[in-house]
């Protein structure tokens, strides 16, 4: 029988490569951000921080306030978390239709609980998708979870007509704004211009206004004036 510290300490040591490598996405990873971001305190950082060099899944770091860097194996286990994460999602909405906004948070329960064996046959299951529904990667073999190529959508220029590539599925309370105002994974948009209220965004015949906070939770890819409809 699993003791439940050592249920609880593997749960952990997963979030903790899973998390850096996802922040590593955006640049260097600093102990005071992943606290942030694990809701921990540095304290426990630093232990934990510890635990992950001696088991060879964190560089060790010559200074206390160099970045975080995972070693090849740490990133290893950190795309197999990501990807199990996603499966779960791709599975709960697709079968049993949980709204998007509760995606994220039943998958970071039952991400751990699953096994690799169990994540390659629901992927099976689900035909092998590429994205969740959130329009994020599935890494498998090559095939990253980088966001590359994609624009955060308060950063395009007026005019400027996007496919939306992603929405961040952190904030249940943002997802379902952008879930309501359509905005979504494969739409096409034109930015219109930013108002008092948020940005203006043409989807089809309709503008919509996105809240900036929303908008900030938005990545899209530009594209060329040949691949507009």
């Amino acid at each position: 029988m699993v003791n439940s510290d050592d249920r609880s300490r593997e749960r952990a040591r997963q979030d903790y490569v899973k998390v850096i490598y996802q922040l590593g996405q955006d640049g260097p990873v600093r102990a005071a951000q992943l606290a942030r971001r694990l809701g921990v305190t540095r304290a426990s950082v630093s232990k934990f921080k510890r635990m992950l060099e001696r088991e060879q899944l964190l560089l060790p770091a010559r200074h206390p306030t160099d970045a975080l860097r995972l070693t090849k194996k740490g990133e290893a286990l950190a795309l197999r978390m990501i990807r199990r994460h996603r499966l779960v999602e791709t599975f709960l909405h697709r079968t049993l239709h949980v709204p998007l906004d509760r995606l994220h948070t039943e998958a970071e329960r039952i991400e751990h609980a699953i096994s690799d064996d169990v994540s390659t046959r629901l992927a099976g299951f689900l035909h092998h998708p590429s994205t969740d529904p959130h329009g994020h990667v599935i890494p498998h073999g090559q095939v990253r979870a980088s966001a590359a190529h994609q624009h955060v959508l308060p950063s395009v220029v007026p005019g400027q007509s996007v496919i939306i590539a992603s929405i961040d599925d952190r904030q249940p309370q943002t997802v379902r704004r952008l879930s309501a105002l359509g905005v979504l994974p494969g739409i096409h948009a034109r930015i219109g211009g930013v108002a008092k209220t948020g940005m203006r965004v043409i989807i089809g015949r309709r503008t919509i206004t996105i809240p900036m906070r929303a908008a900030a939770a938005v990545r899209c890819t530009p594209l060329r004036p040949s691949e507009v409809a």
